[in-house]
């Protein structure tokens, strides 16, 4: 396959990128890696691309030989899966999470968080601890971004943990307030977790026993726990 700007070199790193630095694939290869397999997954991590465009680049990656499709027996859907060379980037991909999340300032990423990426990213990565009520349901309430992106339901039942947009009647076991850059920057470890709980800028409501370990089965993202740099070595974006 050719691709438009190709570098022209024999150099294994100038062929790699020709397919790796295209706008997105690296996202839906990071998709992959979390295990989503699905179409509608995967489109779920890349709100912002489009279906039209999602499509093609599987079909590119799968041209390639990064992934291959395979169509389920009960229904026919079709899943998404590494193949070997495929899973042999998940060092690359993942070296580049860890390389941004200690380098490059927060600020520009803070200001332009997308809301449903951030949350379906705390949906996979919400630990389902045995020690949950089963159905455990968690409320949050972003206090400043429009009505319609508001409300999400975090619903932990059955060793795994789905997301919802819509309240189906929830009874629910912890509400929690917060505004969308506090969540994101507790999310991504650059605020403290317990502080913001403090201070009140992220409130969290229900039973004590359950608020009290809130950080465990909330989780947080995969690099969290990777220092910032100090501000005057952090670079722009």
């Amino acid at each position: 396959m050719k691709y438009k700007g190709s570098y022209g070199q024999y150099c294994p790193l100038a062929m790699s990128a020709e397919f790796l630095c295209q706008r997105w694939t690296m996202l839906i290869l990071r998709e992959l890696f979390f295990g989503s397999n699905t179409f509608n997954d995967i489109a779920r991590g890349v709100p912002r691309m489009s279906r039209t465009l999602l499509s093609n680049r599987l079909k590119e990656l799968a041209e390639i030989g990064i992934i291959k499709r395979h169509k389920k027996s009960a229904g026919g859907q079709i899943v998404y899966i590494l193949t070997d060379a495929g899973q042999a980037l998940k060092p690359v991909v993942f070296s580049m999470a860890e390389w941004g999340q200690e380098w490059l300032k927060t600020e520009p990423s803070v200001d332009k968080v997308d809301v449903s990426l951030l949350m379906w990213d705390i949906r996979r990565n919400s630990k389902p601890l045995s020690t949950l009520p089963n159905p455990f349901i968690v409320h949050i309430f972003l206090t400043d971004v429009m009505d319609n992106k508001s409300d999400h339901w975090l619903v932990y039942e059955d060793g795994e943990v789905d997301l919802c947009y819509i309240d189906l009647g929830f009874k629910v076991d912890v509400k929690i307030e917060v505004g969308i850059k506090k969540l994101a920057k507790v999310w991504m470890g650059w605020d403290d977790f317990d502080q913001a709980i403090k201070d009140r800028s992220m409130i969290i409501e229900g039973p004590q026993k359950l608020v009290k370990i809130a950080k465990e089965w909330f989780g947080q993202s995969s690099v969290a726990q990777i220092a910032k740099r100090p501000k005057e070595m952090q670079i722009n974006y």
